[in-house]
């Protein structure tokens, strides 16, 4: 298999977006985001297809966003509790991460 590839989705509004995890030319996983203001990104979502789950592919989705985020001067916040653990644990995340805000109001 063909390694999977990440495509950037924004959408038109540029309030929010995904990334989108490709396989065969067929989606695989996405992770969700939201743009709240200008200086962060909240990962809102991530999921992969069963059949790739435990091979690294939601880390390469985060991966994936962690590089946009920095590539705009954005610091992230993991809403999603994958996305939280893999950026709690890897001391690369570190720079542009953010803990999550207790009232989240959701």
């Amino acid at each position: 298999m063909t390694d999977p590839s990440v495509t950037h989705r924004p959408e038109k509004d540029t309030s929010s977006g995904r990334f989108e995890l490709m396989a065969h030319g067929k989606s695989v996983g996405h992770l969700e985001y939201s743009l709240p203001d200008a200086r962060t990104m909240t990962v809102d979502y991530v999921e992969v297809s069963p059949a790739l789950r435990g091979k690294g592919m939601g880390e390469q989705l985060v991966d994936a966003a962690v590089a946009w985020a920095r590539k705009t001067k954005r610091q992230v916040v993991p809403h999603c509790s994958y996305a939280r653990a893999v950026m709690s644990r890897k001391p690369a995340y570190q720079d542009v991460l953010q803990a999550p805000s207790r009232s989240r109001g959701q």
